[in-house]
């Protein structure tokens, strides 16, 4: 049961650093996810509390870099093939024997082996921490690339050199040959396992499809399955499950042509799934770096301070030897930012910085032993203070060097967003305006769904109350004209003659309502003219009524004049309906568009009591994925136009499939 409390507890501490850091952005996500880590650190149910390395990789680690690998644009991919091996292997390996003899020589007392093993355990870098500590600020695009590409793939190879070094140590001796072998088999073999099993799933998840087996509840189940799953064959199978699970997922965003076949409503949802889990997962680990800190803390507070202070010294010396390689290592073109030329001192520098380390170092730290040879461990808690020191001294550094070396992101992009998110809801709204075979409510509702897609300002209520006055003042003089055409009984006006004034608004006065009332009770004494239809209709009634003979004539009367009313209410409803929405769409300007469909949405609510069928859902439903081509139209023509950028384009085709997503599976619940 407190297993259960405790992944409660991140997930609602993951969700609270969200919330948090809206209102403070200045400083990063990662670090709000922390400190919420080092609250529930303080709750007994965390004391002492320590990853499970295994448990860690297979249910954090395995989903997250599968959805970035599936996430991974192929031609970027394609280009950044020599990056990843450049950075992922050669430097990964360069890192490890470089820092492994640092370690050795400036802690001699330290076995060689797991000099090497702590080497490997700092290697691997983190893009989740860095997309956080990065999300204020513009990263050129090649660096980007190159940290995000090194990010896939150096985790790896940070394991299989860990593993290595730590069974060089229980065996004594070390085999280049059988080491490189193992690397192989374990890197390239978890690469191959990827890639067969991701195709695999993709025929898979088709196949299911063609049986007419794609529906949220076997797709996306599927999809979130098929990462455990790959994950847990490769580690069968010897080989890396983290690039396994790496390259199925690259393997499903190159076959997004396949995948496309299933309908787009599980498309919408298995998206929307996967963004969640994403952001939920990326959250939990840095709380779970929070929380597991100050056991770490405690493991190292009986030795000296002098000693303390040397263990800190030794993790700021890897971590700004670290750095330095991978500098030059940019910086000779030992991995090439750009085909055409050099790389600048500045690129070079925030390669450098950007090696940020994140919880797979303090994974594998603490995936160390816990017992050798029938001893503790040796070296095993300062090895993991060490870890943790280089992971801090990694999220610290960039968050202060970054912004000074690059520029803020524009504030305009998001205002930018916003501007052409506005004019293309307004397109759409158009479209459906121009369309004379929509109906007049379903082309409001579709108008509803629509603005809901703008940040829309707060409504002005005394500009709602003097619209709201004067479609009250259209639905009276509907009763009046209907009453003077013969059309309803005095005593049906009667009845919603007082609905109405009751109903009135303060701003509408006094004198308005009872000039209404003089205007309605004045038709009592006026002659009224019958038209032919009604006087034959009333006829008809009698006849009827004097045919039938048997039951309550009371009862019988009661039911005629029911139907009586209900036939008047339809009438007056439609009418009023009408003539409030004509009115409406005539005085709907720039200025007073919220206040507008704050009241149409009103009577559009009312009326949408008399046409609620499944049939109207549906057409309904229809109406409004049309609608959202419309928007995905308007998308495609100012990106060609060159009038948006690609990013805006990017956002604001996300913003349409996620409101997409929401609002059909909103109509299926209340199908």
């Amino acid at each position: 049961m407190e297993v259960f409390y405790s992944v409660a507890l991140l997930i609602v501490a993951a969700i609270i650093s969200n919330m948090i850091y809206p209102i403070f952005p200045k400083v990063p996500l990662t670090f709000y996810q922390i400190g919420c880590g080092l609250v529930l650190s303080l709750l007994p149910i965390f004391n002492h509390f320590s990853l499970f390395p295994e448990i860690f990789m297979l249910g954090i680690i395995a989903p997250l870099m599968f959805n970035d690998g599936q996430n991974t644009d192929s031609n970027q991919f394609r280009r950044s093939i020599g990056h990843i091996f450049s950075m992922a292997v050669y430097l990964a390996i360069s890192t490890s024997v470089a820092i492994g003899g640092l370690a050795h020589v400036l802690m001699p007392a330290i076995p060689l082996a797991l000099c090497f093993a702590l080497a490997a355990i700092v290697t691997p870098t983190d893009s989740v921490a860095l997309k956080s500590i990065t999300q204020s600020i513009q990263v050129p695009a090649n660096v980007h690339d190159i940290l995000e590409s090194e990010s896939l793939f150096n985790d790896a190879s940070g394991i299989v050199i860990f593993n290595l070094a730590v069974t060089a140590f229980f065996t004594g001796n070390f085999s280049l040959t059988a080491g490189l072998t193992k690397f192989i088999v374990s890197f390239f073999g978890g690469i191959l396992v990827g890639l067969i099993a991701g195709i695999l799933f993709v025929k898979l998840r088709t196949f299911l499809v063609n049986q007419s087996m794609d529906t949220t509840s076997v797709i996306v189940p599927f999809s979130i399955m098929t990462p455990f799953a790959i994950y847990l064959i490769s580690e069968m199978l010897g080989c890396s499950g983290i690039l396994a699970v790496v390259s199925a997922g690259i393997m499903h965003g190159v076959n997004q042509s396949q995948l496309k076949l299933t309908s787009t409503n599980v498309r919408l949802v298995t998206n929307a799934t996967w963004q969640i889990i994403a952001n939920l997962l990326n959250g939990i680990v840095f709380v779970l770096l929070g929380v597991t800190l100050p056991t770490v803390i405690n493991q190292i507070m009986p030795y000296s301070d002098i000693f303390i202070l040397e263990l800190v010294g030794f993790g700021a010396a890897i971590y700004l030897f670290m750095a330095l390689l991978r500098f030059f290592w940019v910086k000779f073109n030992l991995v090439q930012t750009n085909h055409h030329r050099d790389a600048t001192l500045k690129e070079a520098l925030l390669t450098a910085v950007g090696g940020v380390h994140g919880t797979i170092t303090l994974s594998m730290a603490l995936s160390l032993p816990f017992t050798a040879f029938g001893k503790s461990f040796p070296y095993r808690n300062q090895l993991i203070f060490v870890a943790t020191v280089v992971i801090l001294l990694s999220l610290l550094v960039p968050t202060i060097v970054l912004p000074i070396l690059l520029p803020k992101k524009k504030d305009q992009d998001q205002d930018t967003f916003k501007k052409y998110q506005g004019q293309m809801v307004n397109y759409a709204i158009s479209k459906v305006k121009n369309d004379a075979t929509i109906s007049l409510v379903d082309r409001n509702y579709i108008i509803d769904m629509l603005n809901s897609q703008k940040n829309n300002p707060a409504t002005n209520r005394k500009e709602i109350r003097e619209i709201m006055n004067r479609t009250k003042e259209i639905e009276a003089q509907v009763v009046v004209d209907a009453l003077s055409q013969g059309q309803i009984s005095q005593q049906f006006a009667n009845i919603f003659s007082r609905r109405i004034v009751a109903t009135s608004g303060r701003g509408s006065g006094f004198w308005k309502r009872l000039q209404y009332l003089f205007r309605l009770q004045t038709h009592r004494f006026k002659k009224r003219t019958v038209s032919k239809k009604e006087a034959a209709r009333r006829i008809q009634q009698y006849n009827q009524q004097r045919q039938r003979g048997q039951g309550s004539a009371k009862f019988n009367q009661m039911v005629e004049k029911s139907k009586q009313i209900r036939q008047m209410s339809l009438m007056i409803e439609d009418t009023s309906f009408k003539r409030v929405n004509n009115y409406l769409d005539s005085n709907e300007s720039e200025t007073n568009t919220t206040s507008v469909n704050f009241v149409r949405n009103g009577y559009n609510f009312r009326h949408l009591r008399f046409d609620n069928s499944d049939e109207a859902n549906a057409r309904r439903e229809h109406l409004l994925v049309q609608a959202f081509q419309y928007e995905y139209t308007y998308v495609a023509d100012s990106f060609k136009a060159e009038k948006i950028s690609r990013n805006i384009s990017d956002q604001l085709n996300q913003s349409i499939s996620t409101d997409q997503m929401v609002f059909m599976q909103s109509d299926m619940k209340t199908a």
